[in-house]
Order: C-alpha cells, then structure tokens, then sequence
C-alpha cells in the first residue's frame, strides 16, 4: 500500500492522501459508475477483468443492485448479505491492488430498510414514517436500515429522502416525509440519527434542493420557487439533518428558477457550502453532469457540462453512471485550465474524509458479525406499521371488528406484500408478489391469524380490470363485513407519472358494487399518494390509510382493524376531494382559498380517529409578550382520554401569523408535536416551548447567511389540527387558541 499509513490527527491524514495523488487519481476519486459495468454480459456475476480496467482508472465509488432492474437468467431477485460481502471484497481487494490502497465507497438506495439485501426487513416508507409522528420509531427504522445494509458490506445509504411533499400527484409522494417542514426536519434528522449510529454508515441526505416542487405533479419538472419559500419550507430539513451530522448529500434533477441544480452556483455554493457551512460530500444524482447537455439542454456538448458542474458548483462526485467520458472530459479540462487542479483536490479531501471516517482504509469492507433480518429489526418494522397506520371513517364505531364475524377479504393489495411495500423494493419499481419477502404477511394473511374464518378471494387488480364479479359478489353477500383494497401498485419516479389523482375505475367500481351487496364495507388504501375517491367514502364503514406499511404491513392493518392495536396514525398530508384543490395544503399562504367552500378537502392534515377519545382543557402560556430572541413560550394543555381503551394521542402545536410584511404569511404552521400514551380515565399536562427560532422565518436572501426574524406584532397559538380561528376577527375566542405578542421587530444571525 503506498497511500501514507494512519496517523492519529484525521485531518493531517487526509491531507496527506490528498497529495499524494496525481490528477488521474484524483478525477477517478470522484467518479461513481453504476455496478452493471463490472459485470459479465450473459449473467449478473462479476467480470475480473472488467473491475481491474476500472480499477486501473481508479474509479472511486460504484453504486446500485446488480438486480435492479429485475432478476437474473435464473430468476434469482437478490443478494444475501454473504454474496453482497463476497462481491464487495473482491472489488476491493483489486481497487487497494491497482490504486495505492485506496479503497471504494459503495452506496446504494436503502431508502425503508435495505430493500437490496435479501432476507432483510421491508420497513414501511417513509411517509408511512411520518404518519406515526413517532420520531423514536422512525429513529429505529434508520438504525436496522444501516445494519442490514452494512452487513452487507455497503457503507453509504442514499437516504433520507428530505423532499416536502408540494404536489400529490408526484410520483415520489411516498418517498417523502409529508407535506409539512417541521415534520420532515425531525424524522430526516432521526433517520440521520438511527443510521449513523452503525459505526461504518453514512447517511445521504437528498435531494438538494426543491425537487418536489412539481407545478404539474410529474416527476423531473422544472421548479419555480420563491427564496422565502425555499429557506423557510425546503431548506429547514436540511438544515436539521445537517446538524444531526449527515456525512453527505445528493443533489436532484431539476432545474430552479430556471437554473439547473447541477450547475447552480446560488444553491450549490452559496446557500449549501455558504449559508449552511456544510462541509461534508456531495454527490450528484443519476448522470445529473451529462443532463446538463441532454436533458437541460444548458450546455452544447459533454465538455460544457463537465466545465460548469465544476466551475459552478462544489459538487464532489459524479454519478456517471454507464461511462467514463468524466474521466476524460475532467483531465482534459484541468489540462487547458490548471487552476482547476485545487478544485479537484478540495473535492478529493472531501471524499477521503469520508472514508477515512468510514474506517475503509483498514476495514473496505465493513459490517462482518451483522445478522440480516433479526428478530428485533422485525418488532421494529412492526411497531412502526403499527402506529402508521390512520383510522379516517369510523362510521357506527363498526372498528374494531369482533374476531369472531364473518369477513371477507378482498382488493388489489390484499394478497401482495410486494404490493403494501411499493416502489423502491427488491427492484426499482418494486414488485408484484409474495414470495419475495422473507418475512411478508399479506392483509389475508393478517386476517386469517385473528379470524381464521375469513374468507378471500379477489376480482380486481391495480389497474382496475374486473374479473369473476359474480364470485366476489357472492363471498360479499355472506360476509356482515368485507374489507376491501383500493390504491396503487408498485412504481416509483418517472414511470409513475399519472395526468390525475383518480382510482383507476374499476377500483371503484368494485367497491361500489360490493357496498350494494349489504356487507359492511372497511375500504383500506394502499397507495403511495392520495387517490381522489369521489364519493366511495360515503358508500363504506370505515376508511383506513395504510400507505405502504412494508413487508409485515399485512398483519398491522389486520392489528387495527381488529383492535389488537388501537390507531394513532395521523394524515402527514392534506388528502383531496377534488382535482381543483390538490394544492391547497393545510399551511397555504393566507391569500390561497378552496375554490369551493363546500368541497374543501377529503381529510384535513394531522387527522386521524383512535378507538378512544380524548379532551383538550386549560390552554395556557408561560407568557404572553415576546421582548427578546432568549425569550421561550411554554404552551402547557391538559389532555385526557374520555375513552375506554388505552390510547395514543399526538399532541400538535400550530402557530399563525396573521400580519407578516416581509412574505405573505401562511394560514399556519405546526411548530411542534409530542405522541403520549394514556390508560382510560388518565390525564397528563403536555408542555411544548416556543422559542425565537419556532417564531421566526428566515430572510430570503442567499449567500448572505441564514438571519431569522420575527415583526413586531400578534402570533396565535393553536393547539390541536382541527382548532380554528378566525384571526382577524376582533373577539375571536377558542379555548385551544391563545394569542401573544412580539413587542419589537427582532433577529438573528443563524
């Protein structure tokens, strides 16, 4: 090995890795191709020759599944983490022969559990994290994540995904943690949390920045964004995961106010490297340098795009991913530019700091000991789709079903684990089926094990096609209930683009025609975003959101749906009625109205029923004027459960500000949420503090740093999602809503 031996001071030891590399080994360093090059043409098992010409060129860093794109000749889906760890020493050992000892870093999209390494639990996506608005949970779901990808042999995980969801119709809806920025700031900087807490794992937080910001809903659309917009709603989980000490970052596929991201020097420098001192690795998305030639269409040739990617912005590593062409273009640029040559270095001790805190200079391939798929990864995945799941029609309390009821269980999900896991699961666009998942329990499945009695049979798929109605209807007729799938199936990012949110119409349909048999109908949605119903709400029982629980998803809906488990889920986005009021999300601007007052929404955001009931008493504030940025409001609310069973409530702090010069100020904004646990009867004081940087919104202005400030005037307190006032009435009253006021205009430097 000639790179030079440790040393204890981490940064002196970078530094002189760094400089002992020419500038082959530097352009390599920061070149990511795609696993599918080192493979053999007629199988998906690896070409030696193929890995010593790469590694010959010192590529630094591979990425991807060998089956992501769908199994092999001989139907295998997958790797054990024995055959991933069996691979990755192999492409070490040659990379640390070839170059110097310098090892690769390998990532991968272990974006809800480490979907690529078989045997290892499914956990339910993220938004199905965010519904639980547990953030020790979610916490968890990072840390079994991290394992099972690091047993493995795979260091770096391309997750969390920090989008705020902006529009339903977005095919990544799913990926995200919702639609609210707080929320997603706390479960991103908990899974940043939970995953690097396995001692060889880096996060990678993506996707840098205002992706989900689709005017139309399809995935990869240009985005229009104000810089209020952008600082105060997208910048915030970024901030918080980049404070939970996320190792790196992903940029995304689009264009911002007409500048791609990729060659976007106000965001990639001036408000990531600037603004947010963020000094970790950035790594662009899939072939995001070449796109600035093919796809944005702002640079004539190759050799543009490599020049403004690197004279624009301070990205690290290029996700080639099928070529070289960075290679060549990169050493040919700094050749005619030599100035560049410090660039390139800056960028390179990025990347080797990275592995050297990584540990893969003397472990390339970490991991050995972790089991895949333990028992307590499982509780985790559980426990999680538990309390995901949201009860939203409850009509007659026919939930939770006695166990000894006839029941029939039916729709396109309720035989598919794949199917309640979605996209980004065993392949790309996920899969169909059952026999993927090592540990998957169908909702028939979840069912039978409570009610054994049940009967299931199914006429309808995903697409909405009808089959053997007279069947289906006949199990319906005998049944006093019938529990019954509608939604989506597996997809994910371009390919799961749709023109509108409806269900496909035979979905419909069905439940319809099920509904006119008499039984009881429990509809439960499984989708990845939410599916206009144009009425079915009002033809059913019950309506339960199920998201995409995962792999044992099955037997927590079965869980709820029977009572073993009493529903906590709340709704992480507003979910719409009709095609006009996709947007109207619950923290709009003041000036956006439902272009129907009778329409309004499906279900409002934070929403969500439980088997119990709880009151709201004695709002009160530790203060009521605000003089100072060390000022805090302690916001203290007693909350009982009135109920009969024991239950969980998530407690939720929203704040309005009705007059704001500086941007046209949203209806309001959650601040704050704490889920408890009370027996029947109990009571609990539950204490959530306002402080300077919950009442203030950043000034938009990049590359200046972030300055928080707070006008001078009245703020309202609301506790709970369905509290409303009208806060520019002048005797307003609500005995969950409190005002307070900021005496003078105040700020403050981040």
């Amino acid at each position: 090995m000639v790179y030079p031996a440790p040393c204890p001071n981490v940064e002196e030891r970078v530094r002189a890795i760094v400089e002992s590399m020419d500038v082959d080994a530097l352009v390599g360093q920061m070149t990511q191709l795609d696993i599918s090059m080192l493979l053999k043409d007629d199988d998906k098992t690896l070409d030696l020759e193929k890995v010593r010409h790469f590694a010959k060129m010192k590529v630094g860093s591979y990425l991807n599944s060998p089956f992501n794109g769908g199994p092999d000749a001989n139907g295998k889906i997958g790797y054990s983490a024995e055959e991933w760890r069996a691979m990755l020493e192999t492409i070490q050992a040659i990379h640390m022969e070839e170059n110097d000892g310098h090892p690769i870093v390998y990532g991968i999209d272990s974006v809800h559990g480490a979907i690529y390494v078989r045997d290892a639990i499914v956990f339910g996506q993220q938004i199905n994290g965010a519904a639980t608005f547990n953030p020790t949970l979610v916490e968890q779901m990072g840390y079994y994540t991290g394992r099972d990808t690091e047993a493995a042999g795979i260091p770096w995980i391309f997750a969390p995904i920090l989008d705020v969801s902006k529009n339903p119709l977005w095919p990544r809806t799913f990926e995200t943690f919702g639609e609210d920025p707080h929320t997603v700031a706390v479960m991103g900087a908990a899974t940043v949390r939970g995953m690097q807490r396995n001692p060889q794992t880096a996060a990678c937080l993506k996707h840098f920045i205002g992706y989900s910001k689709s005017a139309l809903g399809h995935d990869k659309d240009p985005v229009t964004l104000s810089d209020y917009e952008l600082l105060n709603h997208f910048a915030v989980p970024f901030l918080a995961a980049i404070d939970a000490g996320a190792k790196t970052i992903m940029e995304n596929y689009v264009s911002v106010n007409d500048v791609p991201t990729m060659a976007n020097s106000k965001l990639m420098i001036d408000l990531l490297r600037h603004d947010m001192g963020y000094e970790g690795m950035v790594v662009t998305d899939w072939d995001e340098i070449n796109n600035l030639h093919t796809a944005h269409r702002v640079a004539k040739t190759k050799a543009d795009a490599v020049r403004l990617a690197l004279t624009r912005t301070s990205i690290d590593m290029s996700m080639v991913p099928f070529e070289t062409s960075f290679i060549e273009l990169t050493k040919a640029l700094v050749a005619t530019k030599p100035e560049l040559l410090a660039r390139l270095r800056e960028s390179v001790t990025r990347i080797v700091r990275l592995k050297v805190q990584l540990g893969l200079y003397e472990t390339p391939v970490p991991g050995l000991g972790n089991v895949v798929g333990a028992p307590d990864a499982t509780a985790a995945a559980l426990a999680m789709a538990h309390e995901s799941i949201v009860l939203l029609e409850n009509k007659d309390s026919v939930l939770p079903l006695p166990e000894a009821a006839s029941v029939f269980v039916t729709g396109h999900a309720a035989d598919n684990v794949g199917y309640l896991c979605g996209g980004w699961t065993v392949q790309w666009q996920g899969v169909s089926g059952n026999h993927q998942f090592a540990h998957g329990v169908t909702l028939k499945d979840g069912v039978m094990r409570i009610a054994p009695q049940a009967t299931y049979f199914n006429g309808c798929a995903a697409d909405g096609t009808l089959t053997d109605m007279d069947t289906v209807l006949a199990h319906a007729a005998a049944a006093a209930y019938t529990i019954v799938t509608v939604g989506e199936g597996s997809y994910c990012e371009k390919p799961g683009d749709i023109p509108c949110l409806d269900l496909p119409a035979g979905q419909a349909e069905y439940v319809r025609r099920i509904a006119a048999t008499g039984t009881k109908v429990i509809l439960v949605l499984v989708e990845g975003r939410p599916r206009l119903l144009h009425g079915l709400a009002d033809v059913v029982h019950a309506v339960v959101h199920a998201m995409l629980p995962g792999e044992v998803g099955g037997q927590a809906i079965a869980d709820v749906l029977f009572g073993t488990v009493n529903p906590s889920g709340r709704l992480p986005i507003t979910y719409p009625k009709d095609h006009a009021n996709i947007l109207a999300q619950y923290n709009r601007r003041t000036m956006v109205r439902i272009t129907d007052k009778e329409i309004g929404v499906e279900w409002p955001f934070g929403h969500g029923l439980s088997y119990t009931t709880f009151a709201y008493s004695n709002l009160e504030l530790s203060r009521r004027v605000v003089e100072s940025v060390d000022d805090v409001i302690d916001v203290r609310v007693t909350v009982t459960n009135t109920g009969t069973v024991t239950g969980k409530e998530v407690v939720m702090l929203f704040l309005a500000q009705p007059f704001r010069t500086l941007a046209v100020p949203e209806v309001k904004q959650l601040k704050k949420f704490e889920k408890i646990e009370l027996a029947p009867g109990a009571s609990t004081v539950v204490t959530l503090s306002l402080t300077f940087a919950d009442i203030g919104v950043f000034a938009p202005q990049i590359g200046y740093g972030f300055k928080r400030v707070v006008e001078e005037g009245d703020f309202v307190v609301l506790v709970k999602p369905d509290t409303v006032v009208d806060v520019y009435a002048d005797d307003w009253a609500h005995p969950l809503a409190a005002k307070f006021t900021v005496a003078c205009d105040l700020e403050q430097l981040l």
